[in-house]
């Protein structure tokens, strides 16, 4: 990697910032992306080194975007042949002179933000155990404005104003988990829970008995939290092994955080929703159009286009445009757009 690149790098990761790495790991002449070849793409869609051409570069971008929201890695193959690892992405060449390439997308996401409300003694453990688990933990200080010693010699942060940190959060880029937990053991649960679930946290939990929990949904609704927001609560927190000491309530809560990452699909469906958006970003929303000639799909915003009987046609390179402009009749019988 160029060092422009490894700066580049670590400056996304000292601000959290979500990125992606394409790497050229095969290619076959006549292809410009050789081995090796590198380029970083950042969350609003900008992409950064070289992969190649105008023929690879925007589906790499748009397979790149789709990684950071799924968080998992994926082998483009452009121009592949049948026989390829069943592990290859198939993506269409559209250069005219052929050639093959296969990118390497992985995505390269912030860490996990972990927020605990409260100075008990299992906060103490949470943050402890979060910050060995890669987390970025985010103590609250005490209410006398004092901060706990201990948190404060654990935590990443240590954070005076509760509200202030979740408005903060709730602007969080694609890709950044959010994770909160209100450790207050009774004292002000309802209020440090209403101020997490502005953030819109990717788990929510407090810790509370059964019956306690009966009577903190229901201050929760009196308060005009609506009743999703409500049921997206994980209380009593934690998988139900037993714990006793506040270490094991701790390893309780994030056996639990990490059993609901692993089973994304699982959630979704008990909660009855389909998945929110909460990126802050808007990359993934963008129109997209299909190149009549090449078969690619295309962002329309900076994409060639031509207007064919009154209406835009997109193309993912000016050689597609050329080819399409002296022949359209040619390509007449395949989508010319799809919008999605």
């Amino acid at each position: 990697m160029k060092r422009d690149l490894l700066d580049l790098a670590a400056r996304l990761t000292a601000e959290r910032q979500p990125y992606a790495l394409a790497t050229v790991v095969r290619s076959e002449r006549p292809t410009s992306g050789k081995p090796g070849n590198m380029a970083l793409i950042s969350a609003d869609g900008a992409m950064h080194g070289w992969i190649g051409g105008s023929c690879t570069r925007s589906e790499v971008i748009r397979h790149a975007l789709e990684t950071l929201n799924e968080g998992e890695p994926r082998l483009l193959a452009f121009g592949s042949s049948p026989g390829r690892p069943d592990d290859l992405v198939p993506v269409p060449m559209s250069c005219s002179s052929g050639g093959k390439v296969e990118v390497h997308v992985n995505p390269v996401l912030p860490a996990p933000v972990l927020v605990v409300a409260g100075s008990s003694p299992v906060a103490v453990a949470l943050v402890r155990l979060g910050g060995a688990m890669g987390y970025t933990t985010v103590a609250e200080a005490p209410a006398d404005g004092a901060p706990d010693g201990t948190l404060a010699e654990v935590a990443d942060e240590v954070v005076d104003d509760l509200p202030q940190t979740a408005a903060r959060y709730a602007e969080r880029p694609r890709g950044w988990k959010l994770y909160g937990v209100v450790a207050t053991m009774g004292r002000r649960d309802e209020r440090s829970l209403a101020e997490l679930a502005a953030a819109a946290p990717d788990y929510l939990g407090v810790i509370a008995s059964p019956t306690r929990m009966e009577e903190v949904r229901r201050v929760l609704a009196a308060q005009g939290l609506d009743a999703d927001q409500i049921a997206r609560v994980h209380g009593p927190a934690g998988l139900d092994i037993g714990a006793e000491s506040p270490e094991e309530i701790a390893v309780s809560i994030l056996a639990e955080i990490v059993q609901l990452e692993a089973q994304p699909d699982e959630q979704e469906a008990e909660s009855g929703d389909a998945p929110a958006d909460d990126t802050g970003s808007d990359a993934g929303t963008d129109e997209q159009a299909t190149d009549p000639v090449c078969g690619m799909t295309v962002p329309v915003a900076g994409s060639p286009s031509s207007i064919f009987e009154g209406e835009p046609v997109y193309f993912c390179c000016e050689g597609c445009r050329s080819r399409f402009d002296a022949t359209p009749e040619l390509y007449l019988s395949r989508p010319v757009a799809d919008h999605s």
